[in-house]
């Protein structure tokens, strides 16, 4: 189980508005750091271009954004909701194109590991950044769980970085949450050396869950390299994950 509080698994309430299928980009943004990769010129307002540049050539609905160090990457196209909390490490924020803006979506902050965005009070987008490290399984079920009973819509689609692990898949999908993993990994430092003395894995941290009735679709993971005065590397550690998202 989930926690307690979610034993059943979701049930699916539909509002007599239809939401339109929404893009969507999540990207923890590792504190706007500096790849070791990087030329040594490079600073973090180059990084905050290239993401720029990023966001317009992909030009998604929704952008998802964790670990921020207190300041949000701007792109003219789209405007941030009214929250930028904390979670363990940074801040989370949310950008919406502004047509879709317009609409009013409502916002909801967990403390420490959410943004809710509910669209037309039918679906509702929680960026998230769950708690990390192989022995956080228990806070992560239990920020998931509170999450899941704070959806102001049955209608949930959970993305950002979730940091879980594959022996929580089942009680994921016990309380009703389904996720496929990515094509490819979102964490993968024996390709992308951010950090040159860490640690050399890959893993799927980035990813997303969703509620009964809400489909995910055209998942892409976005690990092309930079390639600036002969030097290869990312802008974070972590990949872009980008997909579409729809009420069934």
């Amino acid at each position: 189980m989930l926690s307690p509080g979610t034993s059943s698994p979701l049930s699916v309430q539909r509002d007599d508005r239809d939401v339109n299928p929404i893009t969507f980009l999540t990207w923890n943004l590792a504190m706007l750091h500096r790849s070791d990769a990087a030329p040594a010129q490079w600073q973090q307002e180059d990084t905050e271009a290239a993401f720029r540049t990023v966001m317009l050539d992909v030009d998604p609905d929704v952008i998802l954004l964790q670990e921020l160090p207190g300041l949000v990457p701007f792109v003219e196209t789209h405007g941030m909701v009214r929250a930028n909390p904390r979670s363990h490490s940074g801040n989370l924020a949310t950008l919406v194109r502004h047509d879709l803006l317009a609409s009013q979506p409502s916002t909801l902050v967990v403390p420490g590991c959410a943004i809710l965005t509910t669209f037309h009070e039918s679906l509702s987008i929680a960026n998230v950044h769950l708690a990390p490290g192989v022995g956080g399984t228990g806070d992560r079920l239990h920020q998931l769980a509170t999450i899941v009973e704070a959806s102001p819509s049955a209608c949930l689609l959970i993305a950002g970085d979730t940091n879980t692990r594959v022996d929580e898949l089942a009680a994921l999908a016990e309380a009703g949450l389904h996720g496929a993993p990515p094509p490819r990994p979102t964490w993968d430092s024996k390709k992308n050396r951010f950090n040159a003395g860490g640690p050399r894995f890959t893993a799927y941290f980035t990813r997303w869950f969703a509620s009964p009735g809400v489909e995910v679709s055209d998942v892409r993971v976005l690990d092309s390299a930079l390639s600036v005065d002969g030097h290869r590397f990312h802008l974070s550690d972590h990949y872009p994950l980008t997909g579409t998202v729809r009420i069934v």
